[in-house]
């Protein structure tokens, strides 16, 4: 009996112990976003495939941004123009079906707010993130053949909503994945060189 007892003991306190470790206090919560949006300052390139919920429809879109001036994006934004965009030094480039056109605006530095999620910066997201939520340290995760530390954000208000998740590249900070309610936002190719070239139009 004794022996069962002492068992029971051991049991209960490697089940705390656990629970210890995986939901993160409010100290490690601001941490952990602080290296993430530091790590998002100091990116030079990236690629997002993002889904999300954007004037009463589902916008998808695929973004290759290399600084400070390149960006490529082609998808449809419901209700908005056009289905391509490419922005290098020598122009604003649209595409709507097969029909190329240019301008020539002041150039856009696309890295000044890091990378988006959705409309905002993602690093603006976090920090929304930081007083309504509390987060639980999940399990390793495989993202588009990179590992990453999956974290979900769970309200601190009753009755505890997920708001989302985020896995993060526990060796550089960077996220592979960041899940915001229904929105979900891919994120590779961090730091790699990025060929974006103007199209070929007259």
């Amino acid at each position: 009996m004794r022996t069962f007892c002492f068992f029971l003991l051991v049991l209960l306190a490697t089940i705390l112990t656990s629970c210890s470790k995986n939901d993160l206090s409010e100290a490690s919560i601001e941490k952990q976003i602080n290296l993430v949006q530091a790590a998002l300052g100091q990116a030079r390139s990236w690629h997002i495939s993002s889904t999300f919920a954007a004037n009463n429809g589902i916008a998808q879109l695929e973004e290759d941004v290399s600084c400070p001036f390149n960006y490529h994006r082609v998808g449809k934004v419901p209700e908005r123009l056009p289905d391509e965009i490419i922005v290098t030094q020598t122009g604003f480039y649209t595409r709507e079906g097969d029909r190329w056109t240019v301008l020539h605006p002041a150039a856009k530095a696309y890295c000044a707010d890091g990378p988006a999620a959705g409309f905002a910066p993602l690093a603006q997201s976090l920090e929304r993130l930081k007083g309504p939520t509390t987060t639980k340290r999940g399990e390793i995760q495989t993202i588009g053949g990179s590992s990453c530390r999956n974290f979900e954000f769970i309200g601190v208000a009753d009755p505890h909503p997920e708001w989302g998740s985020m896995c993060i590249d526990e060796h550089t900070n960077l996220p592979y994945e960041f899940r915001h309610v229904k929105d979900i936002y891919q994120y590779s190719r961090w730091n790699e060189p990025l060929e974006i070239e103007p199209p070929p139009i007259s």
